[in-house]
């Protein structure tokens, strides 16, 4: 039997570094929440790398903030775009195709909220936007009773329809 991989997917508001772990992530905008499966982080890239490639950069537009979840997590509400929708959707069909366990299913696909967590360093304020280029594939393992976040793979938006026109 293979072993089961707990991931997730975000874009980039704070930069990332490939093979650094982090707890807790510094800014970021989770893409896909939480979710099981046995491909590796190898294996997963190959089936995700395409569409990143085919998604131009988003602008992320910072909304109010809120409170969510059960840690009651301070957040920066971003704007539901259109882009930003299509992208989800469309990775939420990939992963559904290979398949894979969502921790918390209720969080995908119709009940998305694009949100970005505030940490102690930001200065982000209600209005502030910003380009996102990049996506990300971590995987979470725990040591102890802490949450540690694998940087294991890192996509550049591209779109490459844009470069063959």
């Amino acid at each position: 039997m293979n072993q089961r991989h707990l991931y997730l997917f975000t874009l980039e508001v704070a930069p990332l570094h490939v093979g650094k772990a982090y707890n807790p992530l510094p800014s970021h905008l989770t893409l896909m929440s939480r979710f099981w499966s046995e491909l590796s982080p190898s294996e997963l890239s190959q089936i995700v790398k395409p569409l990143f490639r085919q998604t131009p950069p988003l602008e992320l537009y910072f909304g109010k903030t809120i409170t969510l979840g059960p840690k009651h997590t301070v957040v920066h509400m971003i704007e539901h775009t259109q882009a930003m929708q299509r992208l989800h959707t469309q990775l939420y069909g990939l992963l559904s195709s290979i398949p894979v366990t969502y921790t918390a299913p209720q969080y995908v696909d119709d009940g998305y909220k694009p949100h970005v967590s505030m940490r102690a360093a930001d200065s982000f304020v209600t209005g502030h936007h910003q380009m996102t280029a990049t996506a990300y594939l971590i995987e979470v393992t725990k040591q102890d009773s802490a949450d540690l976040r694998h940087i294991c793979a890192k996509f550049d938006l591209e779109d490459s329809a844009a470069h063959s026109a």
